[in-house]
Protein backbone atom coordinates (compact mmCIF):
# COMPACT_ATOMS: atom_id res chain seq x y z
CA UNK A 1 0.00 0.00 0.00
CA UNK A 2 1.20 2.88 -1.20
CA UNK A 3 0.79 6.23 0.64
CA UNK A 4 0.87 10.29 0.42
CA UNK A 5 1.66 12.51 2.84
CA UNK A 6 1.05 16.26 2.20
CA UNK A 7 1.80 19.14 4.85
CA UNK A 8 4.25 22.17 4.65
CA UNK A 9 5.30 21.79 8.33
CA UNK A 10 8.68 20.43 7.64
CA UNK A 11 9.32 19.12 11.37
CA UNK A 12 5.69 17.92 11.37
CA UNK A 13 6.47 15.53 8.14
CA UNK A 14 9.51 14.45 9.72
CA UNK A 15 8.54 13.21 13.04
CA UNK A 16 5.74 11.50 11.41
CA UNK A 17 7.75 9.43 9.29
CA UNK A 18 10.20 8.83 12.24
CA UNK A 19 7.50 8.11 14.29
CA UNK A 20 4.85 6.73 13.04
CA UNK A 21 5.33 2.37 12.42
CA UNK A 22 4.20 2.36 8.74
CA UNK A 23 3.79 -1.27 7.87
CA UNK A 24 2.61 -1.91 11.12
CA UNK A 25 -0.38 0.00 9.79
CA UNK A 26 -0.74 -1.67 6.33
CA UNK A 27 1.88 1.23 4.59
CA UNK A 28 3.81 -1.42 2.84
CA UNK A 29 5.08 0.55 -0.39
CA UNK A 30 6.08 3.73 -1.31
CA UNK A 31 5.53 6.92 1.13
CA UNK A 32 5.34 10.24 -0.93
CA UNK A 33 6.04 13.57 0.73
CA UNK A 34 4.70 17.05 -0.43
CA UNK A 35 5.12 20.30 1.25
CA UNK A 36 2.38 21.87 -1.41
CA UNK A 37 -0.89 21.36 -2.97
CA UNK A 38 1.09 21.80 -6.03
CA UNK A 39 3.52 19.35 -5.30
CA UNK A 40 1.12 17.10 -4.24
CA UNK A 41 -0.67 16.89 -7.54
CA UNK A 42 2.56 16.93 -9.50
CA UNK A 43 3.05 13.34 -7.65
CA UNK A 44 -0.60 12.34 -8.00
CA UNK A 45 -0.17 12.97 -12.09
CA UNK A 46 2.59 10.07 -12.15
CA UNK A 47 2.25 7.45 -9.14
CA UNK A 48 -0.06 5.19 -7.60
CA UNK A 49 -1.23 6.55 -4.57
CA UNK A 50 -3.27 4.23 -2.35
CA UNK A 51 -3.83 6.76 0.50
CA UNK A 52 -3.59 10.42 0.89
CA UNK A 53 -3.03 11.66 4.58
CA UNK A 54 -3.22 15.10 4.54
CA UNK A 55 -2.82 18.67 6.27
CA UNK A 56 -5.51 21.47 5.74
CA UNK A 57 -4.01 24.79 6.11
CA UNK A 58 -1.71 25.14 3.73
CA UNK A 59 -0.25 27.79 2.06
CA UNK A 60 -1.50 28.63 -1.44
CA UNK A 61 -4.38 26.22 -2.45
CA UNK A 62 -5.63 23.65 0.97
CA UNK A 63 -5.75 20.41 1.67
CA UNK A 64 -9.46 21.11 1.17
CA UNK A 65 -9.31 22.49 -2.09
CA UNK A 66 -6.51 19.34 -2.64
CA UNK A 67 -9.33 16.78 -2.15
CA UNK A 68 -11.67 18.52 -4.77
CA UNK A 69 -9.34 18.76 -7.54
CA UNK A 70 -8.59 14.96 -6.96
CA UNK A 71 -12.33 13.94 -6.64
CA UNK A 72 -13.14 15.77 -9.92
CA UNK A 73 -10.67 13.84 -11.88
CA UNK A 74 -13.11 10.44 -10.23
CA UNK A 75 -10.16 9.47 -7.95
CA UNK A 76 -11.85 7.74 -5.16
CA UNK A 77 -8.51 7.66 -3.07
CA UNK A 78 -9.16 7.15 0.50
CA UNK A 79 -8.51 10.80 2.23
CA UNK A 80 -7.17 11.31 6.25
CA UNK A 81 -7.15 15.08 6.95
CA UNK A 82 -4.76 16.80 9.76
CA UNK A 83 -5.68 20.20 11.22
CA UNK A 84 -4.53 22.35 14.29
CA UNK A 85 -8.34 23.66 13.99
CA UNK A 86 -11.64 22.00 15.10
CA UNK A 87 -13.31 23.67 12.50
CA UNK A 88 -17.34 23.03 11.82
CA UNK A 89 -16.59 24.44 8.41
CA UNK A 90 -13.68 22.30 7.98
CA UNK A 91 -15.08 19.00 8.79
CA UNK A 92 -18.33 20.07 7.06
CA UNK A 93 -16.40 20.62 3.93
CA UNK A 94 -14.16 17.41 4.74
CA UNK A 95 -17.41 15.17 5.03
CA UNK A 96 -18.72 16.19 1.41
CA UNK A 97 -15.40 15.18 0.33
CA UNK A 98 -15.76 11.85 1.88
CA UNK A 99 -12.51 12.28 3.64
CA UNK A 100 -12.33 8.44 5.15
CA UNK A 101 -11.25 10.61 8.91
CA UNK A 102 -10.30 13.56 10.33
CA UNK A 103 -7.58 14.17 12.94
CA UNK A 104 -6.41 16.98 14.62
CA UNK A 105 -3.17 18.13 15.47
CA UNK A 106 -0.70 17.73 17.16
CA UNK A 107 -1.44 13.79 17.34
CA UNK A 108 0.03 10.74 18.40
CA UNK A 109 1.50 8.91 16.20
CA UNK A 110 -0.37 5.75 17.75
CA UNK A 111 -3.83 7.46 16.65
CA UNK A 112 -2.69 8.06 13.22
CA UNK A 113 -1.37 4.19 12.94
CA UNK A 114 -4.77 3.26 14.07
CA UNK A 115 -6.78 5.42 11.92
CA UNK A 116 -3.96 4.50 8.87
CA UNK A 117 -4.66 0.51 9.78
CA UNK A 118 -8.76 0.99 9.37
CA UNK A 119 -8.61 2.57 5.65
CA UNK A 120 -5.66 0.13 5.11
CA UNK A 121 -8.12 -3.13 6.05
CA UNK A 122 -11.00 -1.39 4.24
CA UNK A 123 -8.95 -1.02 1.21
CA UNK A 124 -7.84 -4.15 1.07
CA UNK A 125 -11.19 -5.78 2.09
CA UNK A 126 -12.58 -3.51 -1.30
CA UNK A 127 -9.95 -4.66 -3.40
CA UNK A 128 -10.46 -8.30 -2.23
CA UNK A 129 -14.64 -8.18 -3.67
CA UNK A 130 -13.48 -6.42 -6.32
CA UNK A 131 -11.29 -9.55 -7.41
CA UNK A 132 -13.72 -11.76 -6.39
CA UNK A 133 -16.25 -10.40 -8.89
CA UNK A 134 -13.74 -9.60 -11.60
CA UNK A 135 -12.73 -13.45 -11.29
CA UNK A 136 -16.42 -14.98 -11.37
CA UNK A 137 -17.41 -12.55 -14.25
CA UNK A 138 -14.22 -13.09 -16.48
CA UNK A 139 -15.38 -14.40 -19.46
CA UNK A 140 -18.26 -11.65 -19.58
CA UNK A 141 -16.40 -9.10 -18.75
CA UNK A 142 -13.29 -9.67 -21.52
CA UNK A 143 -16.33 -10.10 -24.32
CA UNK A 144 -17.04 -6.76 -23.12
CA UNK A 145 -13.71 -5.30 -22.83
CA UNK A 146 -13.32 -6.21 -26.59
CA UNK A 147 -16.24 -4.78 -27.93
CA UNK A 148 -15.34 -1.34 -25.98
CA UNK A 149 -11.94 -1.59 -27.60
CA UNK A 150 -13.62 -1.60 -30.96
CA UNK A 151 -15.28 1.53 -30.39
CA UNK A 152 -12.64 3.68 -28.73
CA UNK A 153 -12.58 6.94 -29.81
CA UNK A 154 -8.76 8.30 -30.88
CA UNK A 155 -9.27 10.52 -27.45
CA UNK A 156 -9.96 7.21 -25.58
CA UNK A 157 -6.94 5.66 -27.14
CA UNK A 158 -4.42 8.17 -26.14
CA UNK A 159 -6.00 8.09 -22.61
CA UNK A 160 -5.15 4.24 -22.85
CA UNK A 161 -1.58 4.65 -24.13
CA UNK A 162 -1.31 7.26 -21.18
CA UNK A 163 -2.40 5.04 -18.44
CA UNK A 164 -0.37 2.12 -19.46
CA UNK A 165 2.76 4.41 -19.70
CA UNK A 166 2.48 6.39 -16.36
CA UNK A 167 1.80 2.71 -14.47
CA UNK A 168 4.77 1.09 -16.16
CA UNK A 169 7.47 3.84 -16.20
CA UNK A 170 9.72 1.40 -13.88
CA UNK A 171 9.49 -1.00 -16.69
CA UNK A 172 12.85 -0.77 -18.51
CA UNK A 173 11.90 -3.17 -21.27
CA UNK A 174 8.92 -1.50 -22.03
CA UNK A 175 8.50 -0.63 -25.72
CA UNK A 176 5.71 0.24 -28.05
CA UNK A 177 4.86 -2.91 -29.36
CA UNK A 178 4.11 -4.32 -25.72
CA UNK A 179 1.77 -1.24 -25.28
CA UNK A 180 0.02 -1.97 -28.98
CA UNK A 181 -0.07 -5.56 -27.90
CA UNK A 182 -1.96 -4.88 -24.34
CA UNK A 183 -4.37 -3.00 -25.81
CA UNK A 184 -4.87 -5.09 -29.08
CA UNK A 185 -4.17 -2.03 -31.59
CA UNK A 186 -1.82 -2.08 -34.71
CA UNK A 187 1.45 -0.16 -33.21
CA UNK A 188 1.63 2.29 -36.52
CA UNK A 189 -1.93 3.15 -36.28
CA UNK A 190 -1.51 3.57 -32.51
CA UNK A 191 1.59 5.54 -32.88
CA UNK A 192 -0.31 7.79 -35.68
CA UNK A 193 -3.37 8.62 -33.44
CA UNK A 194 -0.60 9.67 -30.75
CA UNK A 195 1.82 11.45 -32.30
CA UNK A 196 -1.56 13.53 -33.68
CA UNK A 197 -2.74 14.38 -30.50
CA UNK A 198 0.70 15.22 -28.81
CA UNK A 199 2.72 16.46 -31.37
CA UNK A 200 5.32 13.63 -30.24
CA UNK A 201 5.89 10.20 -30.15
CA UNK A 202 4.63 7.10 -27.96
CA UNK A 203 8.62 7.18 -27.42
CA UNK A 204 9.31 10.11 -26.47
CA UNK A 205 6.15 10.33 -24.58
CA UNK A 206 7.50 7.69 -22.25
CA UNK A 207 11.16 9.48 -22.46
CA UNK A 208 9.73 12.86 -21.20
CA UNK A 209 7.56 10.99 -18.51
CA UNK A 210 10.27 9.41 -17.06
CA UNK A 211 12.39 12.75 -16.50
CA UNK A 212 9.39 14.41 -14.81
CA UNK A 213 9.29 11.49 -12.71
CA UNK A 214 12.91 11.02 -11.90
CA UNK A 215 12.78 14.87 -11.83
CA UNK A 216 10.34 14.87 -8.55
CA UNK A 217 12.02 11.55 -6.92
CA UNK A 218 15.53 13.56 -6.91
CA UNK A 219 14.41 16.52 -5.31
CA UNK A 220 14.36 13.84 -1.94
CA UNK A 221 18.06 13.75 -0.95
CA UNK A 222 17.18 9.95 0.73
CA UNK A 223 16.67 8.88 -2.99
CA UNK A 224 20.44 8.10 -4.70
CA UNK A 225 20.72 9.02 -8.26
CA UNK A 226 21.50 5.08 -9.18
CA UNK A 227 17.91 4.55 -7.29
CA UNK A 228 15.98 6.93 -9.49
CA UNK A 229 17.37 5.70 -12.80
CA UNK A 230 15.86 2.20 -11.74
CA UNK A 231 13.03 3.47 -10.70
CA UNK A 232 12.34 5.26 -13.94
CA UNK A 233 13.49 2.49 -15.90
CA UNK A 234 16.83 2.35 -16.84
CA UNK A 235 19.16 -0.59 -15.54
CA UNK A 236 21.93 1.28 -17.67
CA UNK A 237 22.91 4.62 -15.51
CA UNK A 238 25.29 6.59 -18.33
CA UNK A 239 22.12 6.12 -20.52
CA UNK A 240 19.87 7.32 -17.73
CA UNK A 241 22.24 10.42 -17.11
CA UNK A 242 22.62 11.49 -20.82
CA UNK A 243 18.70 11.23 -21.13
CA UNK A 244 18.67 13.71 -17.89
CA UNK A 245 20.60 16.28 -19.26
CA UNK A 246 19.47 16.08 -22.81
CA UNK A 247 15.98 16.66 -20.78
CA UNK A 248 17.13 19.03 -17.69
CA UNK A 249 20.55 20.38 -18.73
CA UNK A 250 22.08 19.35 -16.23
CA UNK A 251 23.37 15.71 -14.78
CA UNK A 252 21.23 14.18 -11.80
CA UNK A 253 23.41 14.84 -9.48
CA UNK A 254 23.71 18.64 -9.87
CA UNK A 255 19.60 18.47 -10.46
CA UNK A 256 19.46 16.78 -6.77
CA UNK A 257 22.45 19.35 -5.51
CA UNK A 258 21.10 22.25 -6.48
CA UNK A 259 16.83 21.02 -5.36
CA UNK A 260 18.54 20.52 -2.32
CA UNK A 261 19.79 23.81 -1.63
CA UNK A 262 16.53 25.39 -2.68
CA UNK A 263 14.50 23.33 -0.10
CA UNK A 264 16.66 24.51 2.69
Amino acid sequence: MNLLIVDDEVVAMKGMLNGVRWKECGIDGTIWTAYSAQKALQILNVQQVDIMLCDIEMPGFNGLELLEVVRKSNREMPCIFLTCHASFEFAQEAIRLGCKDYILKPAPYELIEEKLKKVCEELNETRRVKEQARYFSGEKEEETTETERRNWSPGEIVEQVESYILAHLKDSDLLVTDIADKLHLNKDYLNRVFKKAHGISISQYLIQERMKLAGILLEDEKNSVNLVAEKVGYNNYPYFASSFKRYYGCTPSQYQKEKGKHEL
